[in-house]
Order: structure tokens, then sequence, then C-alpha cells
């Protein structure tokens, strides 16, 4: 009995020793995985201010846009760009910068790209919070999850406005008169292509007005280069108010002006408009210290088709009637072929 009950003593004490040394290998495991997770939530935690710095430290702008197409977050850089609080933009849709330079195919074509291939990049002109204008380059990628489907829109933007400024400015001194601010030989040359394919298309009239300032030379000899400039400024301003909005003013060097009147029905609307463009420019010019200048217009009118069918003739026709007007007396209009207006 006393045998038995030893052996039972051990059996039980061996239990216990036994049991003590799995719950103590589970709690050393239970110990070592609760260190491990809070290792790796201070690594996961570390990983995400991490991100969050560079995200609002990087100089691009970074915009990010739920597939409902509203904004859920704006780095410091797009907030600098736009001139937006990130407060203001979260919430709002990215239609509210836009600029108005973007037509319907430009979005059309940057949806098919980006829902395409998933990502898209050109220049875009968006408006900033007091109505100004800037470029960018921007990189659009779409964020899927892992059915595939659209979850976020992520935007990067590089500010290129500067770039773009210089740019138009470039292209401004090719196409446009520095003094008035009109388009200079070059441009109009290409609109008068462009007026004449219109009207031949459309069995419209295009009339080629060139005119030249009768008594210029006295002002610029009396009243200076300065006056002389001063009074082109004017002309420039009064010829572009006599003329309609689908109408060109150009200025081809000197005092020598050239009126595009496209889309016309009959050769009395042409005569109309030469007739408000002599009396404007026969008008006084007041000048800086108050004396008036006086000068006056020479016109020669050529009509596509009825007097030339080709850009050149036209342009030629015209200088050759102005000259006409000019000794027949100036301050006058003349039709192409020596045929005066009525």
């Amino acid at each position: 009995m006393a045998a038995v009950l030893e052996i039972s003593l051990a059996s039980l004490s061996s239990a216990v020793l036994a049991a003590a040394f799995t719950a103590w290998l589970m709690l050393r495991r239970v110990t070592g995985i609760s260190r491990l997770l809070r290792q790796r939530m201070r690594s996961a935690a570390a990983r995400e201010h991490l991100v969050a710095k560079v995200f609002d430290a990087t100089s691009e702008g970074i915009l990010v846009v739920d597939r409902d197409m509203r904004i859920v977050e704006a780095n410091r850089a797009f907030a600098a760009m736009s001139g937006y609080e990130r407060q203001h933009l979260i919430g709002q849709h990215p239609r509210i910068m836009q600029s108005g330079k973007q037509d319907a195919d430009f979005y059309k074509t940057m949806w098919q790209g980006l829902l395409g291939s998933g990502q898209w990049q050109g220049k875009v002109w968006d408006k900033r919070c007091d109505g100004s204008l800037f470029a960018a380059h921007l990189t659009l990628s779409a964020v899927r999850d892992e059915m595939g489907k659209v979850q976020y829109y992520f935007g990067l933007f590089t500010d290129i406005t500067e770039e773009c400024v210089r740019q138009e400015e470039i292209e401004q001194m090719a196409f446009i008169d520095p003094l008035t601010r009109l388009p200079n030989r070059r441009l109009m040359e290409d609109r008068l292509q462009q007026a004449l394919a219109f009207a031949a298309r459309t069995e419209k009239l295009v009339a080629v007005c060139v005119m030249d300032l009768d008594g210029f030379k006295n002002v610029n000899d009396t009243f200076g280069h300065e006056a002389g400039d001063a009074v082109l400024v004017e002309v420039a301003s009064r010829l572009q108010q006599v003329v309609r909005a689908n109408d060109t003013v150009a200025r081809l060097g000197g005092d020598e002006f050239v009126l595009l009147l496209a889309g016309l029905n009959d050769v009395s609307e042409a005569e109309e408009i030469l007739e408000r463009a002599l009396a404007a420019v026969r008008a006084p010019v007041r000048l800086a210290d108050e004396q008036p200048a006086y000068v006056s217009a020479s016109i020669g009118l050529a009509i596509f088709p009825h007097d030339a069918q080709l850009a050149d003739d036209l342009l030629r026709r015209s200088d050759a009637a102005m000259y006409a007007a000019k000794r027949q007396g100036r301050d006058r209009c003349k039709r192409a072929q020596s045929r005066p207006l009525a």
C-alpha cells in the first residue's frame, strides 16, 4: 500500500512539473508573440509616420481623390500651388479648380487613358483659389483593390507655370505686334487662309482691306516718335471697336494696317464697317500734352471670291486699291480694280 502511494505521488509530481513546464513554455511564447506584435506595431507606426512626412514634404503637389470624385487628401505643396487650404479641399470635387482652358475632348482623352491603362499624364491649366491660373504637368494613376476595383485616383502635380508663361511670351513675339498688341503679318496671313477656307465651304464673302494712315509722317515730324506711337496705339484701339467679333485687325508695320472681314453675306456689310473705320481714324487723337493730332486713312478693298481667290492676290489688289485712294485725295475707301465704294 505504501509502495502504491509512493508511486502515485511520484506520478502526480511529474504531471505537475510537466504542466508547469508547458505553462512556462506557453507564457514565453505568448510573451514573445506579444513582443513581436509590439515591435511590428511600432514599425508600422514608424513607416506610417515616415510616409506622412514624405507626403507632406515633397515639392510636387499631391492630390488624392476617391472613386466618387471627392478629394480625400492633399499635401502642403498642392495647397501652396492651388492657394487652397487643405481643410477647404477635403470633400470637394476637383472641378472647383477647372480653368476652362481644357475642352470636353481633352477630358475624354484623359479618362480613356486613366481607365484603360490606369495612368495618364499631360499638361493642364487649373484655377487657384484667387481665380488666377497655374499650369502643371500632371500624372494621374488609378489605385485599385485586390479585386481590381478602383478605390482612389492619385494625382502628382509639377508646377510649370513660369515655363508656360515664357513660352506664351515667345509665341506672342512671333505673332503679335509689340506696340499695338494686334496680330502681325504672320498671324494675319494665317487667319486669312482660315477665313478663305471657311468662306469657300459656306459660300460667304471675305473682305481684305489694306489701310494706310494719311498725315502720319507729319505727326512724327511735329510731335516726335513717342506721339506717333501713341497715335498708332489709339488707332488700333478704335479699329478694334468698329469691326465685329470674328474680324481681325492687324498691323503690318509702320502706319499700315489690314482689316479682315470674314463671313460676309454682302459687300455692303464691308462698306459699312469701312465707313465707320474712316470716321474713327479721322477723329482727333489727344496726346499726352492734350494737343490734338490729326490723321486720316486710305483703304483699299478686295472681295473674295469676286476680286481674287488667292490670299496673295487679294492682298496685292487691296494694296493697289489703297494707293489709288491716296491718289484720289485720301481719307476714302476704294474697291479693287479702281471701282469706288458706293
